[in-house]
């Protein structure tokens, strides 16, 4: 029996690119906006995006609303992830918590 790959909408596409997705991406970015433009989601979004153009395309928003490019630009919660900064503290146990740990010898 064959294993089912998984599609995440580059194999087999569920919907192409509208004809008015330049413009409205544009207008837009890629935002909670456009996902309720088109009624989609993100990662159609982001395909849609790649499949029009990529960072041309970004770079054309960018010219639009006057910001910057950040191609390498990730999320807070990643980069706090990546430097650690989000691990714990150890506590001390508590008495039903060394229930739950394993005897050590």
């Amino acid at each position: 029996m064959t294993r089912r790959k998984p599609d995440t909408g580059c194999i087999r596409p569920y919907r192409p690119v509208p004809p008015d997705f330049v413009e409205v991406f544009l207008r837009l970015g890629q935002s909670k906006e456009i996902e309720e433009h088109y009624r989609t989601n993100w990662r159609c979004v982001a395909r849609w995006i790649e499949l029009s153009g990529g960072d041309e395309l970004r770079r054309r928003r960018a010219e639009v609303t006057g910001s910057k490019l950040h191609p390498t630009r990730r999320s807070r919660t990643a980069r706090n992830y990546v430097l650690g900064l989000r691990l714990r503290t150890m506590r001390t146990p508590t008495f039903f918590d060394a229930e739950l740990m394993e005897e050590v010898r």
